[in-house]
């Protein structure tokens, strides 16, 4: 049953880490500018077109739908709206701490109001900046019975969305190895050959954190090709160290942790400019950890 056409609203679209809904109403919500959930949001002819919104203030237009469980807008138009009543004061241009490697000719544009938010564009048109590009094979991966989305996935070779109670799996967190869109799954996956894709990492590699800039809560992934000793810091700009979130060996596969921006006492730190930094591999060896890597955030309050 579809109703009258919604009046235009704004607010943020948030992508849904998990829903009782369990339908293509469910994947995004809306919510305004004090974090308060509005309504959810859906696009029925091509849903992955929302990730290129996630976590923008948008104005969206659209008539009510309801699916299997939930009631939804589905978007007729959506545009990025600067009009928020409460813009974020930013501390450093977020172009100037985000990267598009997927795409480095894209122009940044700092969208302020937005979170901070950098976006990208290419000839004019706004790109997703997603710098996931392995593909990772989940087919026979059990992650659980339960009806909880954790994203998109290759499973038997195609892409699909994958459902389960948690991206760990006998003990190896798959969080990088889903997708946020059809798209970005069909470009890493259908293009890769069979002897590319691989259930481990091939590098060690520390990814941007997300989101970035954040508060209070963000996420650190990494990827671990083999056994290593793991010691995830943090630092103020002055290299003072602020807390340590992982010292210990972990085994090889897709791995994250959270942070919710506070010290080793548990005291919340103050907004700014920060670095994080890993350091993985054998501290047997003679030249120490055999891979080190920085890179930096921001925390906005």
């Amino acid at each position: 049953m579809i109703s009258t056409p919604l009046f235009p609203i704004t607010g943020y679209v948030r992508f849904s880490e998990a829903s009782f809904c369990m339908d293509s109403c469910s994947i995004y919500y809306l919510e305004n500018e004090d974090g308060e959930f509005l309504s959810w949001i859906t696009h029925l002819d091509d849903i992955e077109m929302l990730n290129d919104y996630n976590d923008r203030f948008v104005e969206i237009e659209g008539d009510t739908v309801h699916c299997v469980e939930c009631e939804a807008i589905n978007v007729t138009s959506i545009a990025i709206s600067n009009d928020c009543q409460m813009p974020v004061n930013c501390f450093v241009d977020p172009c100037l701490v985000s990267e598009c490697s997927s795409y480095p000719d894209a122009e940044c544009v700092a969208n302020y109001c937005g979170g901070c938010w950098a976006d990208y564009y290419l000839n004019g048109e706004l790109i997703n900046c997603d710098s996931s590009t392995d593909c990772v094979d989940l087919t026979g991966i059990d992650f659980g019975l339960c009806g909880m989305v954790l994203g998109i996935g290759w499973v038997n070779e195609n892409c699909d969305y994958v459902s389960g109670c948690d991206w760990v799996a006998d003990s190896v967190d798959y969080t990088d190895a889903f997708f946020n869109s059809m798209d970005d799954c069909i470009e890493a996956c259908f293009i890769a050959s069979t002897n590319e894709i691989n259930q481990l990492p091939h590098v060690f590699n520390l990814h941007q954190n997300y989101p970035n800039p954040f508060n209070p809560m963000t996420t650190f992934s990494y990827d671990l090709p083999e056994d290593a000793l793991v010691i995830i810091t943090i630092y103020d700009m002055m290299g003072r160290r602020v807390s340590t979130l992982v010292s210990k060996r972990q085994s090889a596969g897709y791995r994250s942790i959270q942070w919710n921006a506070t010290d080793d006492n548990g005291s919340p730190i103050s907004s700014g400019l920060y670095l994080y930094t890993i350091e993985a591999g054998d501290p047997s060896a003679s030249s120490g950890h055999s891979f080190r890597q920085t890179k930096k955030m921001v925390l906005l309050k």
